[in-house]
């Protein structure tokens, strides 16, 4: 059975992920005070949720728990190292 030569292996959320510029977001957060009054979910956090939650096409709250609560042993490497309490 040959590999397929289009698909990398990777989820599509990763693929997206890895075109952000980590520093680059924390740089325009700190610039902007997005990040002042938060101690643990942080502007890049909300923009990784927010792209999984638009790509799995979730429209309420309990379906992107539901998303992370299902996903949360595969999407460790997204997030520090804090647990999700949802």
């Amino acid at each position: 059975m040959n590999k397929s030569k289009y698909f990398s292996g990777q989820p599509l959320v990763s693929q997206l992920i890895k075109f952000l510029d980590r520093e680059e977001i924390n740089r325009t957060a700190k610039k902007a005070g997005s990040d002042r009054y938060y101690k643990k979910f942080h502007t890049y956090d909300h923009l990784v949720t927010m792209l999984m939650t638009v790509i799995s096409g979730c429209s309420s709250l309990r379906e992107i728990s539901g998303l992370f609560l299902a996903c949360q042993g595969r999407i460790g490497h997204l997030y520090p190292p804090y647990e999700l309490h949802i």
